[in-house]
């Protein structure tokens, strides 16, 4: 295995392998890469990352080009098998072993889709002319979209001829929930007129806490509950909230540039974009020159994760530790010089000259296809199997650490050499060089 690897390393950062107990790589960079996991039964195929990608697990895969072309299917946790086809935004197919969950759409014209847009079911018909919604069991008729529509579900009734009128009810119900009691599911009130300039809701109407809300937009917006009371003059001017279930007062002045908050449950401080510090019970976040500067912690057990940031992406500390277990993940990034990282697991890995990383963080195809053209250290080191790895300007000079054997390659693989213990091999474009295969001393 020693000698078949210099035709690849000649190849520099173009080519990489790397086999672990269950997962094998290979990648031809920026070209192509493939991942294939045993344990798991994920395989990955990409090409030209982001053009096209191939991902499967078990029975389940995608296939995507250019986020436009998209094949998927596999088995459901019901035993169902789907296949769905999609050439974004005009056409979506799905077909399915029960027929109920079929459907075809070719927008704008005609069809019926299932759990796009954020609805249940989207049904349509020349749009803008007929648009039907259903999310769990209301059910809305857009017609000439968004000006008209007409709901209907459980207990709830609505229309609205947007922006003149619009008006929706919805009674007070009941339903078993999870554990097999009975609980009230709250009604609402909606009523608009010259929207956004006159507005009025009550929301939770039958619950504990029902919200009431009315807008005279932009001269006064309040709402008002028994956990929550807020007012709004001559938006965004002024603003004064009352929290009563986390026990503060916030006022804005304007909001968000001046603010502050008292109480026990916060305590604010800022006029942005020059200063600003906030705290509560589990998070304490402040800036200064934003985006200047910006710090970020939260402690909630066992999460503890802290985030230091200066201009965005220009430099980031990262740091998520579990309380319980005392094991840490860190990242920092210097934006484009370099990003190191430290894993759950005892890994850490280091790469000088990252113009990608810190923007795309824990991208692994970036990493794969894209890291080894750009870096020009990379350092890689495994506290729990004691292995490490270093490579200097594409893998002019690289160096492979275990256990058993150390191995280090220059210019490309033209020497190689492989030591274990006080035993040193040397090979020259992939041969035995002359007179170095006996055993030297343990001193490099």
């Amino acid at each position: 295995m020693w000698d078949s690897g210099w035709g690849r390393e000649i190849l520099g950062p173009l080519w990489g392998q790397e086999q672990s107990e269950n997962q094998t790589l290979w990648r031809l960079s920026p070209l192509l890469s493939h991942v294939e996991d045993a344990a798991t039964e994920r395989s990955e195929y990409e090409f030209l990352y982001p053009l096209f990608t191939f991902d499967r697990f078990g029975t389940e895969y995608r296939a995507q080009l250019m986020q436009v072309f998209n094949v998927a299917g596999g088995g459901t946790v019901h035993g169902e098998t789907k296949r769905r086809e999609t050439i974004f935004p005009i056409y979506f197919r799905q077909k399915s072993d029960n027929p109920t969950n079929d459907y075809v759409a070719l927008v704008p014209f005609y069809g019926h889709m299932r759990n796009h847009l954020f609805r249940d079911e989207v049904r349509f018909a020349l749009i803008p002319l007929w648009v039907q919604t259903r999310k769990r069991d209301i059910v809305t008729d857009n017609y000439l979209l968004p000006l008209f529509h007409v709901r209907r579900g459980d207990h709830l009734t609505g229309w609205q001829f947007w922006p003149v009128f619009g008006q929706e009810h919805k009674e007070v119900t009941s339903r078993t929930n999870s554990i097999d009691e009975m609980e009230i599911v709250g009604g609402h009130e909606k009523l608009f007129a010259a929207w956004p300039f006159f507005v009025k809701s009550r929301q939770g109407i039958g619950t504990a806490n029902p919200v009431t809300n009315q807008a005279f937009f932009p001269m006064v917006t309040l709402q008002r509950s028994p956990l929550r009371d807020n007012t709004t003059v001559l938006w965004p001017l002024f603003t004064r909230t009352e929290n009563r279930e986390q026990h503060f007062v916030e006022w804005g002045l304007p909001f968000p540039v001046i603010g502050w908050a008292r109480g026990d449950g916060k305590h604010a401080n800022r006029v942005w974009p020059l200063y600003g510090n906030a705290t509560n019970a589990t998070t304490r976040q402040n800036f200064f020159l934003y985006p200047l500067y910006t710090h970020k912690r939260v402690q909630s057990a066992p999460l503890d994760r802290e985030r230091t940031r200066i201009l965005f992406f220009g430099y980031s500390d990262l740091r998520i530790q579990n309380t319980t277990t005392g094991k840490a993940f860190r990242r920092r990034d210097l934006w484009p010089l370099f990003t190191w990282r430290q894993e759950l697991d005892g890994r850490s890995r280091l790469q000088v000259l990252a113009p990608i990383e810190p923007l795309l963080p824990n991208n692994k195809s970036i990493e794969r296809l894209y890291s080894p053209l750009v870096s020009i250290w990379r350092s890689e080191a495994n506290s729990k199997d004691r292995t490490a790895s270093q490579s200097l300007l594409w893998n002019t000079w690289r160096r492979d650490v275990s256990p058993e054997k150390t191995r280090t390659s220059t210019l490309f693989g033209l020497i190689r050499t492989e030591r274990t213990g006080t035993s040193r091999k040397w090979r020259f474009l992939g041969m035995p060089f002359p007179g170095r295969e006996s055993c030297v001393p343990d001193a490099i």
